[in-house]
């Protein structure tokens, strides 16, 4: 209303020419407060934004590095949606949800507990345990080092603490002769209370088929300089050049032990789950997950690039309920492995050219 009756105005004051600067000025002005005020909305649009990479310090040369500048990245630092769901929603959920059930989750040495929400969602919940491959807090930390990376592959993962009796009194039936595991493998504190990982549960994984013998001389060959990437192949074997990157810079060398590459059904998107042998205090890395990097020299422009700008104070990840997640001797690990992988990334660069190295988006 208040538009068409400036309109109005205008319009009339042309009548006279002492009218018509009036309203020229007029036009002028409200031309350029509607401009600016349209700028300023579209920047505060979290939708108007992309949802990868962080905006970080100046790349230096501190450690050897080559002076490439990489293009400019987006301020928002996070993603906000996983599978198109609001991560802090899923956050949220994954801390405060009330419990319908706890299913054993099979397939492995590590106690894992399925938790069924009563909304119907569902999260992967790793209380602490005996087993020593298997360090919950270490998960939260794989996802929040995703996130300074600009990833959405590993699942929203918090920590939660929850109580012995609550897990026992909503085991569901198939579950109850596993009991007396639960209660073996569990730790509990004195008043009777476990804190664990709280992981979004992704339905229908699969196993990608990526760590067979043939599997792997295959994608050996085609993320080499001298192999060729088909169309049909590149989506999947770019996310799988920046896990073997993430492997080696989190330590975790547990990868290729069988069936833990796993993705969608459409084998188009690869998640990067069971990161709980991750963060030892090996600052060169362990030689399996090298090994397997060694293999690729193709990757990701945008991994590149958060790589060179993630700061040596990012690489430090706490949670609310716990505090820190990492020691100090598995954070300097944890850079250290950093600056390798972007050497190792920037040799390549040298000797091969940018646009060969860096084959994905």
């Amino acid at each position: 209303m208040y538009g068409r009756f400036r309109l109005v105005q205008v319009v009339r004051s042309l009548a006279s020419p002492l009218g018509s600067l009036v309203a020229l000025v007029l036009l002028l002005v409200g031309l350029l407060g509607a401009s600016s005020s349209s700028l300023g909305s579209s920047l505060a649009t979290p939708s108007s934004l992309p949802t990868w990479g962080p905006q970080l310090a100046p790349i230096t040369d501190s450690i050897g590095l080559l002076a490439l500048q990489p293009p400019s990245l987006p301020t928002d630092q996070t993603a906000t949606t996983f599978l198109g769901m609001d991560e802090e929603l899923l956050l949220h959920r994954l801390r405060h949800a009330e419990i319908k059930s706890v299913h054993f989750s099979r397939g492995g040495s590590s106690l894992v507990l399925r938790i069924e929400f009563v909304d119907g969602s569902r999260a992967a919940f790793k209380p602490q345990q005996v087993n020593p491959q298997s360090v919950p807090r270490k998960e939260a930390a794989a996802y929040q080092l995703s996130k300074k990376l600009g990833l959405s592959a590993v699942p929203p993962t918090v920590m939660r603490a929850l109580s012995r009796d609550e897990l026992l009194s909503r085991l569901d039936a198939e579950s109850q002769w596993l009991r007396t595991r639960l209660l073996r493998e569990a730790i509990f504190d004195e008043q009777g209370v476990t804190v664990g990982s709280m992981m979004y549960w992704v339905p229908g994984l699969v196993d990608l088929g990526l760590d067979s013998d043939a599997a792997i001389l295959s994608w050996t060959r085609e993320l080499s300089q001298s192999g060729q990437l088909t169309e049909d192949r590149s989506e999947l074997l770019g996310q799988l050049s920046t896990l073997l990157l993430f492997d080696v810079i989190q330590n975790n060398s547990d990868r290729f032990s069988g069936g833990n590459i796993l993705g969608s059904r459409d084998g188009r998107t690869m998640f990067f789950i069971d990161n709980a042998f991750g963060f030892q205090t090996d600052p060169r890395g362990h030689l399996r997950a090298v090994q397997y990097l060694s293999r690729c020299q193709k990757f990701s422009r945008r991994m590149w690039t958060a790589l060179q700008r993630l700061s040596d104070e990012e690489l430090a990840f706490s949670d609310p309920l716990t505090g820190p997640l990492l020691s100090h001797d598995e954070v300097s690990a944890l850079r250290s492995r950093r600056d390798r992988v972007v050497r190792y990334l920037g040799r390549l660069i040298d000797s091969h050219g940018t646009e060969a190295v860096l084959a994905f988006r």
